[in-house]
C-alpha cells in the first residue's frame, strides 16, 4: 500500500480521476451490455411470444460485432484519441437501446444488436484497461484495476432493482429507454474526463516497477501482436478467457429465470441477481490487492478456481434454494473478477506494455466469443430439457479447465524468461 499515493509533484494525481471514470463506465456501461440481460428475459419473451433461446440469440450477433470491432478499436485507441472513440461507442449504445425499445421482431434485435456490439467493444472494459495501464505501473495496477472494475458489481446492485421496477410499472420498452439515457450521461462524462496521456497532463506513470521504468513511453518492454501470436501462451490465455466468459454470460443472462425456477419469487430473484453482482464490490478490490502482493499468476488461478465453485453451487441450489443462493453470491464475488479484472492484467503479465492496446483488443475478442454463446446455449439447454442443471455442470468443468490453462500459460512464460536470463 506504500506505493499508492494520491498526489504527484504537489498536485492531485489525475490517474485517480481516470480510475473513477473507469468505475463509472463499469458501473453503468458494462452492466447495461452484459449483466442486465437477465432482467429482460421473461418480460420480452412473454410479450413477444419468443422462446428464451431464440431471443437471446441476438447476443450472438452483438458479440460477433464486438469481435470484429475490438481489434480495430483497440489499435485506434492505443494510437489516436481514446476519448473520441469511447464517446463514439457511447453513441452506439444510445442508438442501440433506443432501437431495442422499438423492436417487435428478432430482425430488429439483430440489427440494433450489431450497433450495440460496436458500442460494447469501444466502451468497456478495453478503454478502461488501456487508460489504467497508461497511468499506473505494476506495483499498484492491480489495485487500480480492481477499484475501477468493481463498478460492474456496483452497477448491478443499482440498476437491477431500478430496471426491474421500471419494467414492472412501465414495461420492458421503457427499461431500454432508461439504459439509453444512461449512455447519454456517460458520453458527456467521457468527453470531459477521459485521458490516456499522463505526460500531457504533467504527470508520470505511478507505481512503476524496475522493468517498466523507461524515459520514453514509446520504449515500453514486451511483445507486439505479431510476436505474441507466435507464442503458445497467447492462445492458451485466449482459450481460457473464452471458457470463463462462456460460463459467466450464461449465468448473467439466465440467473433471474433460474432463481424463479427454483421457487424464488420474481422480486427476490431480481434482488439476488443484484446482490450477486454487488458482491464484486468486495471481490474485485480483493483480487486486485492479491495481484499487487502475490502477482498475477496467483490471483489468476485463485479467482478462476473459486469461480468454478459458483457453478457447482448452482447445480446443487434446487435442493435448498435459500441456502445455496448465498453460496452462489459468495463464490461469484471472489471468483467473478476472473472475468474482467484478470484478463487485462494477464495480458500485461505475459506480454508487457509494448502493444498493450492492441493485445487487450484481441483479448476483448475472446471475451466476446464467450459472451456470444453462453447465454444462448444455456437458454437452449433449458428449452430442450426444462432445466439448467446440465449446463451448470459443463460450465463448472470448463472454468476449472480454464484455471489449469492459465497456470500453464504462466509456467511457459516463466520458463522462457529463465532461459533468456541464463
Amino acid at each position: 500500500m506504500k506505493d499508492i499515493k494520491f498526489t504527484q509533484n504537489g498536485r492531485f494525481f489525475y490517474g485517480w480521476i481516470v480510475v473513477f471514470l473507469g468505475l463509472i463506465l463499469m458501473t453503468f456501461a458494462y452492466v447495461g451490455f452484459v449483466s442486465l440481460t437477465s432482467v429482460f428475459v421473461l418480460p420480452v419473451t412473454e410479450d413477444l411470444g419468443i422462446d428464451r433461446g431464440d431471443w437471446m440469440s441476438y447476443m450472438v450477433v452483438m458479440s460477433l460485432a464486438c469481435i470484429v470491432a475490438s481489434p480495430f478499436l483497440g489499435k485506434l485507441m492505443g494510437k489516436y484519441s481514446l476519448k473520441l472513440w469511447v464517446a463514439f461507442a457511447c453513441l452506439c449504445g444510445i442508438v442501440g437501446y433506443i432501437g431495442f425499445s422499438r423492436a417487435d421482431s428478432m430482425t430488429a434485435f439483430y440489427l440494433f444488436g450489431i450497433i450495440l456490439g460496436i458500442g460494447f467493444a469501444g466502451t468497456v472494459p478495453m478503454p478502461v484497461s488501456i487508460m489504467i495501464n497508461k497511468w499506473f505501473g505494476g506495483k499498484i495496477r492491480g489495485t487500480a484495476t480492481g477499484i475501477a472494475f468493481l463498478g460492474s458489481g456496483l452497477g448491478g446492485m443499482i440498476l437491477s432493482p431500478i430496471l426491474n421496477s421500471v419494467i414492472a410499472s412501465s414495461g420492458w420498452r421503457m427499461g431500454y429507454i432508461t439504459l439509453a439515457i444512461v449512455y447519454v450521461v456517460l458520453m458527456i462524462l467521457v468527453l470531459i474526463f477521459a485521458n490516456d496521456n499522463p505526460e500531457a497532463k504533467g504527470f508520470t506513470r505511478m507505481g512503476e516497477d524496475e522493468a517498466e521504468k523507461v524515459k520514453d513511453p514509446s520504449e515500453r518492454k514486451g511483445m507486439d501482436l505479431k510476436e505474441a501470436m507466435r507464442t503458445p501462451e497467447f492462445y492458451i490465455a485466449l482459450l481460457s478467457t473464452v471458457l470463463v466468459v462462456l460460463a459467466s454470460s450464461a449465468l448473467l443472462a439466465n440467473s433471474v429465470a433460474f432463481f424463479v425456477g427454483c421457487g424464488i419469487n420474481d422480486a427476490s430473484a431480481a434482488s439476488f441477481h443484484g446482490f450477486m453482482l454487488g458482491s464484486l464490490i468486495v471481490g474485485k478490490p480483493v483480487i486486485g490487492f492479491i495481484t499487487d502482493k502475490l502477482g498475477i499468476r496467483a490471483s489468476t488461478v485463485i479467482s478462476t478456481i473459486i469461480f468454478a465453485g459458483t457453478f457447482a453451487m448452482l447445480f446443487i441450489m434446487p435442493s435448498s434454494p435459500m441456502v445455496f443462493v448465498y453460496l452462489v453470491i459468495a463464490c461469484y464475488g471472489l471468483g467473478g473478477p476472473t472475468i474482467t479484472v484478470v484478463p487485462p492484467l494477464m495480458i500485461n503479465g505475459l506480454f508487457g506494455d509494448k502493444d498493450y492496446g492492441t493485445l487487450v483488443g484481441v483479448m476483448n475478442m475472446a471475451t466476446s466469443i464467450g459472451g456470444a454463446f453462453g447465454g444462448t446455449v444455456a437458454a437452449m439447454v433449458y428449452d430442450a430439457t426444462g432445466s439448467y442443471s446440465g449446463f451448470w455442470i459443463v460450465a463448472c468443468i470448463s472454468v476449472a479447465i480454464a484455471a489449469i490453462l492459465r497456470f500453464v500459460a504462466f509456467k511457459i512464460h516463466d520458463a522462457k524468461e529463465k532461459r533468456l536470463a541464463a
